[in-house]
């Protein structure tokens, strides 16, 4: 009975850490449409400038913040 409960709790936490979310790009007002779009165009707009690829994510990321959004660790 031990062994099953000790698996039993082990699983309970696996899927805890399952269901956690990945960040995501947040605007009030904004669907998850929209915050695709704008990261797209991000994304586009830093290629054509031929930034290095090491420095590209953080030229996407000023990008967003200067659309108005901020990017979330999970759901909250």
């Amino acid at each position: 009975m031990t062994k099953f409960a000790g698996m039993l709790i082990a699983v309970a936490v696996l899927a805890g850490c399952a269901s956690t979310s990945k960040p995501h790009w947040h605007k009030p007002n904004a669907s998850a449409d929209d915050a695709y779009t704008e990261l797209s165009a991000c994304r586009f707009q830093i290629g054509l400038s031929q930034v290095p690829k090491k420095e590209q994510e953080l030229m996407v990321a000023h990008c967003m913040r200067g659309k108005g959004f901020r990017l979330l660790a999970n759901d909250s």
